[in-house]
């Protein structure tokens, strides 16, 4: 029986999730459901709105990312969901799929420091390459910080290997000392590297 493994990249918005996971992807050729990709084919689909449609379209992203995973989990083989699973919003999710199949997590769970993060989440806003759906209303710090204070994004799931990623500074990210964590728990888990059992 093939074990199945599904690689969890979570964090905050702006703590570079979705450019790790790209790279994890690349790297041993496992493929990516992305929670933001989903929702801004959403958006190309049926339309851009208000924030209130941005917040719709994000609930209805994350019930497709959370089928797609079932179905890929039914495959046997590894892959990765990627997205800003806040832990009281999102385990249920994952919970319930558990419930159905058994599976082994590997959650990568990114963080940065506030007023980094802060300045990242602004500039990106201001940079116009986000897609156009995508509408924030972004406080003053002291706001900021205690709206995402009290979150969690590492998700209780029993058995869950957790690596913690100081994203703060992309510089000093050790992306080898990464890279040779997840081989060795692909090999473990008999998981497919670039298409190879």
């Amino acid at each position: 029986m093939v074990n199945r493994l599904m690689i969890i990249v979570t964090g905050a918005p702006g703590t570079g999730k979705t450019t790790l996971s790209r790279q994890i992807s690349e790297k041993f050729g496992i493929p990516i459901i992305a929670k933001d990709e989903i929702k801004e084919l959403l958006f190309d689909s049926i339309g851009v709105g208000d924030r209130q449609w941005s917040i719709k379209l994000s609930k209805a992203s994350y019930n497709l990312l959370f089928s797609f995973a079932e179905k890929l989990l039914l495959a046997g083989r590894p892959f990765i969901v990627e997205g800003n699973f806040d832990n009281a919003s999102s385990i249920q999710n994952f919970l319930n799929i558990k419930s159905k199949m058994d599976f082994q997590t590997l959650q990568i769970h990114c963080y940065t420091e506030p007023e980094t993060l802060y300045e990242r989440y602004k500039a990106r806003d201001a940079s116009g390459e986000r897609h156009a759906g995508h509408i924030h209303q972004l406080p003053e710090f002291e706001e900021y910080r205690e709206r995402f204070n009290g979150k969690c994004y590492k998700l209780d799931i029993d058995g869950s290997i957790i690596i913690d990623l100081d994203t703060t500074d992309f510089a000093q990210v050790n992306y080898e000392h990464l890279y040779s964590q997840i081989d060795e728990i692909l090999r473990i888990m008999g998981g497919c590297i670039n298409g190879e059992k």
